[in-house]
């Protein structure tokens, strides 16, 4: 088993630096739900029960980059039969996110009362 070093500081309301052995890292939002870069610059999205130890965290994938003319650019997102305006891609993933964050919204609505 490995030893692990975590130190989360607080620089504003809901911005924090989190520190590793591996470097610097930054996430923003509050309890129970967040999102951040780790200090290897992974994209990630939090969701959680506070005060239960619960939580799901998901990494996004780096975005795909085509070079050209030395510039990067990253290339057009597919599309589907029924891409048109207005249309929006949830995947199975964020369906369970949509979900947690229903769930820790009403939890939290429990514990205002």
């Amino acid at each position: 088993m490995g030893l692990r070093f975590q130190r989360r500081i607080k620089v504003f309301p809901g911005v924090h630096l989190n520190l590793s052995r591996s470097g610097v890292g930054v996430s923003i939002g509050g309890r129970g739900a967040h999102v951040g870069i780790t200090a290897r610059g992974q994209r990630y999205t939090s969701v959680g029960l506070p005060g239960t130890g619960l939580s799901f965290r998901e990494y996004q994938p780096p975005a795909p980059r085509v070079a050209v003319a030395g510039n990067r650019i990253a290339p057009p997102s597919p599309r589907c039969d029924l891409c048109q305006p207005g249309h929006v891609h949830v995947h199975h993933v964020g369906c369970a996110l949509v979900f947690l964050a229903g769930l820790v919204v009403w939890a939290l609505w429990l514990l205002a009362r």
